[in-house]
């Protein structure tokens, strides 16, 4: 069935965890929040940046695709509260309820692109977080993975504040924006943002009273063989879910289109890799990377839409999270067997097609599950250990 294929896909991903690798806190003693992030470069930064300046943990999501195993990684700290950061087309909103059918407080942070998203978190992290940074800017391409990670390692040496930046990026209108007044602003780039980076150039310079160092990012083969791997893996998301969603015509033939783009350019490349060219490699790759991330939020809409307006497989769905979710309070130490009885009930309505009984059963499991974390959170707490906080991670 092509349900079942494309359930496979969704929930088949695998989840990244991230916690921070410096000295650790017992969680039952602190509160604890989780930011909730997918593996786009851009927010992961951003919430690394924010996770070790807070001692929050980090939990990923495969960009635009909806993943249980996630819900049931963020459950298994036990948090008081959840950020998200990105929009629904990263971190798709069935999250978000998910969590919220745990009464689990969670709010997202995002604007319509990674620059948006980037002053959204900006603006929550001073107001909310209180985090104080200091008098240093980090300037840095928004989609040049490489000089991410070194604008990453300087914004936690120096607690300065991270600004993605592209083609149109006002400097000056931004730092009013957060109300920065930095004494010194360092640009980063790597080799194949050097055009962009230095029309950033010119535009700091025409700044009064800050001091202005740029990075050069050598991309070595490592950092291309990283981006045509991670381009790769979007194109085979791309690909699975778009074998198993059925579009409009014009939209079908366009999201044909951009997969075969992708894998025209992850082909270049990939040659370019083999010829010695690292930098044009990784800028092909990262070229390919996008486009398959086109392809990727249509055909996840899709399927989101049917799953909200088709009962069997919302069901179905259900279930499966149900499933894995059992699993991990189980392993915490909590009692599920009422849980189980009503979940293997569940399985029976769905086989005979009883859909009155389906809806009634999955409202009473979601009143039990609520139940059970709400008194039995504080075990997951007992098993986990969360990173300190600020400043001795080295990403």
């Amino acid at each position: 069935m092509v349900w079942k294929k494309a359930i496979a896909l969704l929930f088949g991903l695998m989840v990244v965890a991230t916690t921070l690798s410096f000295g650790h806190v017992s969680a039952a003693d602190t509160s604890v929040t989780v930011i909730l992030v997918s593996d786009n470069e851009a927010d992961c930064t951003l919430a690394q940046y924010l996770a070790n300046m807070t001692g929050a943990v980090v939990v990923t999501t495969p960009w635009g695709v909806y993943d249980p195993n996630v819900t049931a990684n963020v459950m298994s700290y036990g948090p008081d509260n959840v950020i998200i950061i990105g929009g629904p087309d990263a971190v798709v909103d069935r999250y978000l309820d998910d969590l919220e059918e745990l009464n689990i407080t969670v709010e997202r942070w995002w604007g319509r692109n990674r620059y948006e998203t980037n002053l959204a978190v900006i603006g929550n992290a001073t107001a909310k977080l209180r985090i104080k940074f200091e008098n240093n800017v980090i300037v840095v391409p928004g989609n040049d993975t490489a000089a991410l990670k070194v604008a990453l390692r300087k914004a936690v040496k120096v607690h300065g504040v991270i600004i993605f930046a592209n083609d149109t990026t006002n400097i000056t209108r931004v730092m009013m924006k957060i109300e920065a007044h930095p004494k010194n602003m360092t640009l980063i780039r790597s080799q194949v943002m050097v055009e962009m980076a230095e029309r950033l150039r010119e535009r700091f310079e025409n700044r009064v009273g800050a001091n202005v160092t740029e990075i050069d990012v050598n991309i070595t083969p490592e950092m291309a063989m990283e981006a045509i791997n991670t381009s790769e893996e979007r194109i085979a998301s791309a690909e699975e879910l778009l074998a198993n969603v059925t579009l409009p015509p014009q939209m079908d033939r366009v999201a044909e289109k951009m997969l075969n783009l992708a894998k025209k350019e992850l082909e270049r490349a990939r040659n370019a890799y083999d010829d010695g060219e690292y930098g044009r490699a990784y800028g092909q790759a990262t070229a390919a990377k996008a486009h398959a991330e086109f392809v990727i939020r249509v055909a996840s809409k899709e399927w989101q839409h049917r799953v909200g307006i088709d009962a069997a497989v919302m069901a179905r769905v259900f279930l499966h999270r149900v499933e894995i979710q059992l699993r991990i309070m189980e392993k915490s130490g909590m009692n599920v067997t009422r849980i189980e009885t009503l979940v293997d009930q569940l399985k029976t309505a769905i086989e005979n097609k009883d859909y009155d009984i389906i809806d009634a059963l999955m409202a009473q499991i979601r009143q039990e599950l609520l139940q059970m974390y709400s008194h039995g959170k504080g075990k997951f707490r007992e098993r986990i250990l969360l990173p300190d906080r600020a400043g001795r991670w080295q990403p």
